[in-house]
């Protein structure tokens, strides 16, 4: 789906039982996690520290630069405050004083790893020769543990190191001791200072994170960037209706927030039997997704938009009754991982050719298309959009190769035309679906047609069941090249017309 329906396999997801969307979501509440599940990604979520934080981290890359000798830097501050992320991340809010932040993680602190952590910063960011901005070093995972003297001599001896040395770092070096201690901070402090001398900046440094008035607005963004999707806040924890002022550090701020969106998960989770996720697939002649495109996350393989779903169809009846529940339709995508898919000629003709009714294969046979065999279709489906998305996948062959679009597409027009998909003959076009999805090893689940969903009041056009939830397809046959623009509105309509009906049946609404 042009970079939409056909994205990356999420994360977590496996060949044969993609994870549930809410199985995915995530509120990352410490810088760690959050590099971890966005990476560089991260800078989107900076927020400035106050002034006087910062003026601190310029006064030190002004008194190494001019000094030609890097800097001993202890700094504290309660426990989810912003250290990592501040130190992390100097070269975003000071650029022209600050390059990049090597991180030494743990263990005893030696010169020899102050200037190997720098020497491989340098390397992975390919910093020119003549780049003369000041480097970090983080010395992590050692709050609660000081340095002892040996470790303070190897600071010293680092940081003292002569600038015209050719493997020389320390002399542009910032080395950044965080501490929640004030008490730790001001001893290693003090036992520097006897050593080395009077720092031209006054150590221990205290700093602060973003102002209170930010947190909010960046736990929604957070919510936003760590998960590819808008209005998450509509599930039922919204960060605007915490106050900052109860909190005494940002962490615990989105500590709590997070842990009420865990607990929110579960319960959406446990709401069913098992967890529920819709797939709507649109087969016609169309070999590619083209305006299904439009209407799907530009993130998440196929999940459907619910801002551009409504905005495709405004003024119809069903667009306009959604426009006043958008954090409805918010919740019902979210809750039944909401998808959409195509179906291709490549796909259903086979499909059709080996397990549909008989008078539509006999049309297919007097045009000379051959059977093929179940091990042949379930290749194309693997291959195909609609295969990817039931089984969690994102190849990269293309859908129609083996199987060649222009003879399938004209069979498919065939069929329509003389067979066609009114009076009950979708049905039909339904079962030789599931037929194969039930014969072929797909290992998608169990496969049924037309009948209740495992658990749950609904009867889909094909369900499949496995251990980990219900996936409900609703399939819609349509003659000619269906997924153009001039169709949106139409399409639209379609999806939500039934997520609305899904909404009604798991009791998520009682308003129709």
């Amino acid at each position: 789906m042009a970079n939409q329906v056909n994205g990356a396999l999420p994360h977590g997801a496996q060949r044969g039982s993609p994870s549930h969307l809410l199985r995915q979501l995530k509120l990352p509440s410490r810088y760690e996690s959050l590099i971890a599940a966005v990476g560089v990604d991260v800078a989107r979520l900076l927020v400035e520290p106050s002034e006087s934080t910062l003026t601190i981290f310029r006064q030190a890359a002004l008194h190494i630069r001019s000094r030609g000798r890097g800097l001993f830097l202890p700094v504290y501050a309660d426990s989810g405050t912003g250290k990592t992320t501040l130190i992390s991340n100097l070269a975003g809010w000071i650029p022209n004083e600050f390059g990049p932040t090597a991180r030494l993680a743990g263990g005893e602190v030696t010169a020899d790893r102050l200037r190997q952590a720098l020497a491989a910063i340098v390397q992975e960011n390919a910093l020119p020769f003549n780049d003369s901005r000041v480097l970090v070093i983080n010395v992590d995972d050692r709050e609660s543990d000081p340095p002892t003297d040996k470790e303070l001599s190897q600071i010293k001896s680092f940081v003292r190191e002569s600038g015209e040395a050719a493997a020389s770092l320390g002399s542009r070096a910032l080395v950044v001791w965080p501490e929640t201690s004030r008490e730790n901070a001001d001893s290693m402090s003090q036992a520097f200072v006897k050593r080395a001398g009077k720092s031209p900046v006054d150590i221990p440094a205290e700093i602060n994170g973003p102002g209170r008035e930010t947190w909010p607005g960046l736990a929604v963004a957070t919510l936003k960037l760590v998960n590819s999707l808008e209005h998450l806040e509509s599930l039922g924890v919204a960060p605007s209706d915490y106050a900052p002022d109860e909190f005494p550090t940002l962490g615990d701020f989105l500590d709590e927030i997070s842990n009420n969106f865990v607990g929110l998960l579960d319960k959406l989770l446990t709401s069913t039997r098992k967890p529920i996720r819709l797939v709507v697939a649109f087969a016609s002649e169309s070999g590619k997704a083209g305006v299904l495109s439009e209407l799907a996350s530009g993130y998440r393989y196929g999940l459907v938009d619910a801002d551009k779903l409504v905005a495709a169809t405004p003024g119809s009846v069903i667009g306009k009754w959604w426009s006043n529940r958008m954090g409805l339709l918010i919740q019902t995508v979210v809750r039944l991982d909401a998808r959409i898919a195509f179906v291709a000629p490549s796909l259903s003709v086979p499909v059709v050719n080996r397990f549909g009714p008989d008078e539509a294969k006999k049309l297919l046979t007097d045009i000379g298309v051959n059977p093929r065999s179940p091990a042949e279709i379930a290749t194309y489906f693997t291959r195909s959009d609609f295969g990817r998305l039931l089984e969690g996948t994102a190849s990269a062959v293309a859908e129609t190769r083996g199987n060649p679009a222009a003879d399938a597409t004209a069979a498919f027009t065939l069929l329509a035309e003389n067979y066609g998909f009114g009076v009950g003959r979708d049905k039909l076009m339904n079962r030789a679906l599931g037929d194969f999805l039930t014969q072929a090893q797909t290992a998608l689940g169990v496969t049924s047609v037309e009948t209740k969903a495992e658990g749950i009041p609904l009867i889909p056009d094909i369900s499949i069941s496995t251990d980990d939830h219900v996936t409900c397809v609703e399939l819609h046959w349509r003659s000619g090249e269906y997924l153009t623009s001039a169709n949106r509105s139409a399409i639209a309509q379609y999806v939500l017309t039934k997520l609305k009906a899904y909404a009604l049946e798991l009791g998520w609404t009682s308003e129709r």
